[in-house]
């Protein structure tokens, strides 16, 4: 018997059923390896991380700034992916001499967020002027703050260095007079005088020190 040829449409059947038989297995494995939290792809290994729980590092970032350089570390947060929620299990604050240190409200809403769920943007809104922001790409949290709720997010310095005595403005100035002589190789002499001059102000606990020279 002659042999029939193949026509091209049933060449293109053939094609597309040899391709979805190698390519769909793939796709569906794919699907199964990864998954999208925010807007980030997360590979299997880093999800089962995720589960497990892992502990980043929080800041406070003021709202509208693009630059990071001026942000500090006031703690950290452990999260952890739960059915595939993200949540934030503890928050554990730090208190570092020369940083930023949270007012005790601000403090118990932090404690407060025990397994609080991120939303699909990765953040946990505290209040109108504050929340908290998740990064996965970078693995750190930011307490996000409007710069007109710093004085209520932040402690103010005088609950650290406790209430000043004086309330009113004071100054105090002091100045060192002197006078030197240098002598030349050449027998010469030559004679300066030094006029160094210190203020400080002070309003309760914010102070403003001046200090300079004058030589003649």
């Amino acid at each position: 018997m002659p042999l029939r040829r193949i026509s091209p449409g049933l060449k293109t059947q053939l094609a597309f059923g040899m391709i979805f038989l190698f390519v769909q297995p793939d796709a569906s494995a794919a699907a199964v390896r990864a998954q999208q939290i925010g807007g980030v792809i997360i590979p299997q290994a880093f999800s089962r991380a995720l589960q497990d729980g892992m502990s980043v590092p929080l800041y406070i970032h003021l709202a509208g700034s693009q630059d990071t350089r001026d942000d500090q570390r006031i703690g950290s947060a452990f999260i952890w992916l739960d059915d595939g929620q993200l949540r934030v299990r503890q928050i554990q604050l730090e208190e570092s001499e020369g940083n930023a240190s949270v007012s005790q409200q601000t403090r118990q809403q932090l404690i407060g967020l025990a397994n609080a769920p991120f939303s699909e943007a990765l953040t946990i809104p505290l209040t109108d002027s504050a929340q908290l922001d998740l990064s996965l790409r970078q693995l750190l949290l930011q307490l996000v703050v409007k710069r007109k709720a710093l004085g209520t997010v932040l402690r103010s310095r005088s609950e650290d260095i406790g209430q000043s005595s004086v309330n009113t403005l004071s100054s105090n100035l002091s100045y060192n007079l002197g006078v030197y002589n240098n002598q030349m190789r050449n027998g010469g002499s030559n004679t300066s005088s030094y006029l160094s001059l210190n203020n400080v102000t002070a309003l309760r606990e914010h102070h403003v020190v001046l200090d300079g020279s004058l030589y003649g």
